[in-house]
């Protein structure tokens, strides 16, 4: 089933310096349950394609459609990670940023426990719920933002290079613990990445845009490999290979 479609969406923005485009007649369906991955070069408009979906900004050009509904503003059926972890509440504790979304949707304080206490312990930090962010490490830190968005029970997750600011270490560990809880949680992933393996090791398809400005979906490959994901099997590297091609032909065109 179609869960998202992005049809000829394109962005323009104006400045002192006159108007530049970000994303041109980009089009894309998403279908329920996928993991996927947009790659491209820094530049080509993936966070924007992203800002967009969250209703974050609006689109000059073409339509965005979530459920058969026009995306027009945020909506709880879409949660958000940022690169960052500044989005974080410092004032509250890890239970308290996890618990944020249920409060304000109203669910009574036994229930927000409960939901508190199962996503601590999906993203593996059992125990931790009592620590303010300034107390968190990097990945604790992003695992408490996936976890709060997982909270709010959203349709879908979009990521925006969520582990882009972590040690090599850690970022595959959070990368093998995020595929653990899409398999769980069958959410719709909608993850933008500029790492090549990161994206053949977490996508069921990887979308690859056109250098910017003025980005657009160049091809989109399919990953047909099991999880957890062999990095140093035949068929990884053939993945890869493809998609590093459609990406070396971006970065120095012929």
């Amino acid at each position: 089933m179609t869960l998202v479609t992005l049809e000829h969406v394109g962005k323009t923005y104006s400045g002192r310096g006159g108007a530049w485009q970000a994303v041109a007649d980009f089009s894309l369906a998403l279908e329920e349950g996928e993991f996927f991955c947009l790659l491209g070069t820094s530049g080509c408009g993936k966070t924007t394609v992203l800002n967009m979906l969250a209703g974050f900004e609006p689109p000059t050009a073409g339509r965005i459609m979530v459920d058969g509904k026009p995306v027009t503003k945020p909506g709880a059926e879409r949660g958000v990670v940022f690169q960052g972890h500044d989005s974080l509440y410092d004032w509250l504790t890890a239970e308290g940023n996890i618990g944020f979304g249920p409060r304000l949707a109203g669910k009574p304080r036994a229930e927000r426990r409960a939901i508190v206490q199962k996503y601590l312990t999906m993203v593996g930090l059992g125990g931790q719920g009592g620590k303010h962010p300034s107390e968190l490490s990097g990945g604790m830190k992003q695992r408490i933002q996936i976890a709060r968005a997982l909270a709010n029970d959203p349709r879908m997750l979009l990521m925006d290079e969520p582990f882009g600011a972590l040690d090599a270490m850690t970022r595959a560990i959070l990368q093998g613990e995020l595929s653990r809880i899409w398999s769980e949680t069958k959410k719709t992933v909608l993850f933008i990445t500029h790492d090549i393996e990161e994206a053949c090791a977490l996508a069921t398809r990887v979308g690859v845009m056109t250098r910017g400005p003025g980005g657009t979906l160049k091809a989109v490959v399919p990953v047909d490999l099991p999880f957890p994901r062999d990095r140093t099997s035949d068929g990884f590297m053939n993945v890869f290979r493809q998609v590093h091609a459609l990406i070396h032909a971006e970065i120095h065109p012929a």
